[in-house]
């Protein structure tokens, strides 16, 4: 790493930063350094920009032009961090400061099976005893669909990342008669399970802090369980529990669910809410995270992120009411396709696929095996719904992404009406 005259591509009048510095920066950066990595990343920061500097990355060696990195200053919340420059070369994706504006996110492999993800470095938490001076990687909230805009906050990448690592953001293919049996009970103890992939602090589990029915809410057995708790956990992190709920509708700041209401203390976010055609409305499946806002209100649910999910007993994320309606197709497709003696798996992607054009996220993936012929692919499926010049020339790029790893099919929502869809997917399979 380099300290480098700003507005330059850092390949000239380069500085050397400390070996011993850099390596206390990323550990700050990552949310792992000491009060003194702290201390020693605030003086670097902050002698770069007041020396009109930035900082050159070494990720891609030294005779490459560098990834930079510009000091700035947060006054609302008096903090300094460390802005990615746009339009200059990316950090490598095993690199500490690759998309420094966000959490790592958890990325699909084109190149490998449509079901493997990377999951990102860090804690599952979303509850913090107070702001630092220098920021580590930003992770309250980010753009996340870069075509729409969306900006997504930490608790919705949290629950996407648990759907994700349990498969629920997957429509199984059916089996060889009858029909699959689903259950809320079902779907949240495959949640619980996931959650002990993930820890809140080092050493505490995620699962041991999950919970999945909101009487324990409202009768304080989470309060309790949780300040019990708070007398060893670790020094520098909050303690904090997580409330994973299935609700039928949200309010402002209220969960309705099947046990009674959850009151959060601050407005609930939930996807979709902006959307053209209203959103896809309930149900829910609904994260919120409990900790301690200040000793006199103890310990409440702070705040929460409500998912719009396909049916109550599966919790396939839709954003939109016709992706609902896409996704109920696709279950008739896959009645159709059984009788032929043809596997249908669909797959809603949470998180960009990085391809050699960029990112991008389909609507769907489609995975089938013909068990008369033994084929077994995938294709992916793209909803075209902004129709303006730019909607559709924003769709034109995504489908070149996407054509990198799959075959597409492109469809409108008024597709989604009518029997005509189901021909065209079935054409996708041969």
């Amino acid at each position: 790493m380099w300290l480098v005259p700003k507005d330059t591509s850092g390949l000239t009048a380069r500085v050397e930063v400390p070996a011993n510095l850099r390596e206390g920066l990323v550990r700050w950066y990552l949310g792992r350094g000491s009060e003194a990595d702290h201390r020693a990343s605030v003086s670097l920061v902050v002698t770069t920009r007041e020396n009109g500097k930035w900082l050159a990355c070494d990720c891609l060696g030294e005779a490459d032009a560098p990834p930079l990195l510009s000091p700035a200053y947060l006054s609302s919340q008096e903090t300094y961090y460390l802005r990615r420059l746009t339009g200059r070369p990316q950090h490598r994706r095993d690199c500490p400061f690759f998309l420094p504006q966000a959490p790592d996110r958890i990325r699909e492999k084109p190149d490998g099976a449509h079901f493997e993800i990377d999951y990102p470095r860090g804690l599952f938490n979303a509850h913090k005893d107070a702001p630092e001076k220098l920021a580590t990687k930003p992770d309250e909230a980010e753009p996340d669909d870069r075509r729409r805009g969306v900006t997504i906050p930490r608790l919705g990448k949290l629950l996407w990342m648990l759907i994700e690592a349990t498969g629920a953001n997957v429509i199984e293919s059916l089996p060889s008669e009858g029909r699959p049996v689903f259950g809320i009970a079902k779907q949240l103890a495959r949640l619980r399970e996931a959650a002990r992939r993930f820890e809140i602090a080092p050493g505490i589990p995620l699962a041991s802090h999950l919970y999945t029915n909101a009487v324990d809410y409202e009768r304080t057995r989470i309060h309790a369980r949780l300040r019990k708790a708070a007398k060893d956990w670790p020094v520098g992190y909050a303690p904090q529990a997580f409330l994973l709920l299935e609700a039928s509708a949200v309010r402002s700041n209220n969960l309705t669910t099947g046990l009674g209401d959850v009151a959060i203390r601050n407005r609930i976010q939930h996807a979709g809410a902006g959307a053209s055609d209203g959103g896809a409305g309930g149900p829910y499946l609904a994260l919120a995270v409990i900790g301690e806002h200040s000793k006199r209100e103890g310990y409440l649910a702070l705040r929460a992120y409500a998912q719009p999910i396909f049916k109550g007993n599966q919790f396939v994320p839709v954003e939109r009411a016709s992706e609902r309606r896409l996704f109920e197709l696709l279950t008739r497709f896959q009645y159709l396709m059984r009788a032929r003696r043809v596997a249908i798996a669909t797959k809603r992607p949470l998180f960009d696929i990085l391809t050699d054009k960029g990112f991008v996220r389909p609507e769907a993936i489609i995975a089938f095996r013909d068990y008369s012929t033994g084929e077994d692919d995938q294709f992916a499926l793209q909803l075209i719904d902004d129709d303006t010049p730019e909607g559709r020339e924003a769709h034109s790029q995504e489908r070149q992404r996407i054509a990198e790893f799959a075959p597409v099919l492109s469809i409108t929502p008024d597709e989604l009406t009518g029997d005509g869809l189901l021909a065209r997917l079935e054409a996708m399979i041969g």
